[in-house]
């Protein structure tokens, strides 16, 4: 990697300034996505029932499965050489269709020949509508699509566009299940047709953000640039999909092993915790562009970032875990009660790999894949080991404790590689009093701004 890969870097001060900026409109805009996905969750739990809600999970499960596999981690190498090597973005942008309509199109087809062979090995899925599987199946290709232009606008460092971008998609996806399965009361059929069309829309509108910002070009192709990518992404690759079974496994194996209206309570219990992270996601996708961008930034930092983040997430886990009965009864109804426990159990995992997230970043910026891998290998085990000793015997909280116990021995991993590779001391990631102090800090400078005069106009 040379200097002129990169942009020239900007004062250090201007910089960090928008680095905050970038991130609180993020957080902002996650939290928005938050609440819209979570009146989306409300929607679909009061219309479709526990029982319809398990249905509707099976229906996504597989696409999402292989939506995971087909990335190849191209997402990850389009945000992170979006910042490393500006002049070629018009390039990635190019190398995204290619491997989206092949790679995809192939996962789309193997998939649907899988569920129309009667989905040999994982039975349960026949309990839902092929068809609707299928739909959601050919829609693979769009999906890919999304995920790599939209981490090439991140890679811009365009935090802006992106965030415009997903929150227009989520009101448009709620207004859908609005019309379709209140409204016009379709049930799964409505809610697997309202994701199908808003993913080839978000598909659409990214292309025309991409043209925006320059990033077309004509058709071309960079065996240098490609073979770089494919490096980084096909390494990143199996980090990606050792990731998403840690977060998923668990799903397959409680629908194998229990009733679907159990999986309807577990899915609902994950997806209520996994709004946590919205807060280490919200960092992670600003602080990637903000290292691949610029030169001179200190490996401090991403631990000073991630002090902070461990404060906020332990302290949403704390009042998560005490409200959890009130507000499971009050948003799912009281039928939903028993994703109470498992809730409760996943908490501790969601805190520790807030952790993890954030330093990811650090270790993508400095190319170094390899550890992603090595730490999502070695959760995935822990949990698929975890789920098959402890979900015959405690049920869906056994899954949810095999998982917290798996999250943490994959952040503790990521921890230790991050240390290694800046040679910082592990006291860097431990919150301190001056971090405190810089919300005061904040707070006093908040209230004198309200405090002074306004300006005379003119």
């Amino acid at each position: 990697m040379t200097a002129v890969d990169r942009d020239e870097p900007r004062d250090t001060a201007h910089g960090t300034s928008q680095l905050i900026r970038n991130i609180g409109s993020t957080f902002g805009t996650r939290v928005a996505v938050m609440l819209i996905a979570l009146l989306s969750s409300v929607l679909l739990a009061r219309m479709l029932g526990p029982e319809g809600r398990g249905v509707f999970a099976l229906i996504l499960l597989l696409p999402s499965l292989a939506t995971s596999v087909g990335l190849l981690g191209f997402e990850q190498a389009n945000a992170v050489y979006a910042g490393l090597a500006p002049r070629s973005r018009g390039v990635l942008v190019w190398q995204s269709v290619a491997v989206a309509l092949g790679i995809g199109g192939t996962v789309a087809a193997v998939g649907m020949a899988y569920v129309l062979a009667g989905a040999p090995g994982f039975e349960a899925l026949t309990t839902a509508p092929p068809a609707l599987v299928l739909l959601l199946l050919a829609t693979i290709p769009a999906r890919l699509v999304v995920e790599y232009w939209g981490a090439i606008i991140r890679g811009m460092n365009r935090i802006q566009l992106v965030n415009v971008v997903e929150l227009g998609t989520r009101v448009i996806l709620l207004l859908g299940l609005v019309v379709f399965v209140w409204g016009l009361d379709l049930g799964v059929t409505g809610a697997a047709w309202t994701d199908a069309v808003a993913c080839i829309g978000t598909a659409v509108v990214l292309g025309i953000v991409l043209g925006s910002v320059k990033a077309w070009c004509m058709p071309t192709w960079d065996s240098t640039l490609w073979r770089r990518v494919a490096v980084f992404a096909l390494a990143v690759h199996a980090a990606t999909v050792a990731a998403y079974l840690n977060y998923r496994v668990d799903e397959f194996i409680v629908a194998a092993l229990l009733p679907v209206e159990q999986l309807g309570l577990y899915t609902m219990a994950v997806g209520l915790v996994e709004r946590i992270w919205i807060i280490p996601g919200s960092v992670a996708n600003v602080l990637l562009p903000h290292l691949t961008n610029r030169r001179d930034v200190d490996a401090a930092v991403s631990a000073a970032i991630c002090r902070h983040v461990a404060m906020w997430t332990g302290a949403a886990c704390v009042v998560l875990f005490v409200v959890a009965d009130p507000v499971v009864t009050i948003l799912f109804s009281s039928s939903f009660a028993g994703a109470v426990p498992p809730l409760r159990w996943l908490l501790p995992g969601i805190f520790t790999l807030s952790i993890g997230k954030v330093l990811v970043a650090e270790l993508l910026a400095r190319e170094k894949p390899r550890y992603t891998v090595w730490a999502s290998g070695a959760a995935v085990a822990a949990n698929i080991i975890g789920n098959l000793l402890l979900v015959p015997r405690m049920g869906i909280s056994g899954a949810a404790l095999a998982s917290s116990v798996s999250y943490t021995i994959m952040s503790s991993l990521l921890i230790w590689y991050y240390l290694r590779v800046t040679r910082l001391p592990w006291t860097v990631l431990i919150p301190r009093a001056a971090d405190l102090s810089a919300y005061r800090a904040l707070w006093r400078r908040m209230i004198r701004g309200r405090a002074a005069p306004a300006s005379p106009p003119g």
